[in-house]
């Protein structure tokens, strides 16, 4: 039943944070461009070269879109899919029908540190390569801080981030580019695709702080997707 899923995922959150003191994660494999294989069960899907996902099987679908500034101007749409281990998980966790804080906090768990993922972001306009940083920032910096990740991966992280995606410093962001990220296992592969289908960005990471890093950014207490992300749950998202 949707409470007894609750209160096993609040037991696991316990016995993972207490081990998370202990965890040291080189920050320097964090960024890849996603994808690498991991078993033979999963089914978060994949990305084609336009962006398109593909081999979905029996994945949990969120979905969200991002308003900025208190003229609600829509800036990007994030779809994540998570595999059939976790959909089923998520799946008992929502039976009960409605939205509420414990059930945002469990579905959160499960997302952040799934190990079979596909994150595909879609900008609705154009941005600077500055609002870009400050936005990934804005949400990562959050990781951290909810001792997701240790402090020094994430310096190194928010560092790297200017040098990775250095081809958008005077190109900037256009409507209809793409961004991917296909986790399996450790593994995390990037793929910055532009509106015309050019790939920009091709690059594969691993690492745990990797994919915590990206799928934390969007879980995490007070990250301004998770509710959305959530909420899409309950309304067939």
């Amino acid at each position: 039943m949707c409470g007894e899923s609750v209160a096993s995922h609040r037991k696991v959150v316990r016995e993972r944070r207490s081990g998370r003191v202990a965890r040291s994660v080189c920050a320097a494999l964090f960024f890849a461009v996603t994808v690498s294989p991991a078993t033979a069960q999963t089914s978060a899907g994949s990305a084609s070269a336009d962006g398109t996902v593909t081999g979905r099987g029996a994945s949990v679908r969120m979905y969200t879109l991002l308003e900025k500034t208190i003229f609600k101007v829509d800036v990007l749409t994030v779809e994540v899919w998570l595999g059939d281990g976790d959909a089923q998980r998520i799946q008992e966790m929502v039976a009960a029908g409605r939205y509420s804080s414990d059930v945002a906090d469990a579905v959160a768990e499960v997302a952040i540190h799934s190990e079979d993922a596909l994150v595909r972001l879609e900008f609705v306009r154009d941005a600077s390569f500055e609002q870009f940083l400050d936005g990934v920032d804005e949400n990562l910096r959050l990781v951290p801080r909810a001792g997701i990740i240790p402090d020094a991966d994430y310096q190194q992280i928010s560092d790297n981030l200017p040098r990775w995606f250095a081809f958008l410093a005077e190109r900037g962001i256009h409507k209809g580019d793409k961004i991917t990220y296909r986790i399996r296992g450790d593994a995390l592969r990037t793929r910055y695709l532009a509106a015309d289908g050019q790939v920009l960005l091709d690059q594969t990471d691993v690492g745990s702080s990797a994919r915590l890093s990206v799928l934390g950014s969007y879980f995490v207490e007070k990250s301004e997707f998770r509710r959305g992300l959530v909420s899409s749950l309950f309304a067939g998202g």
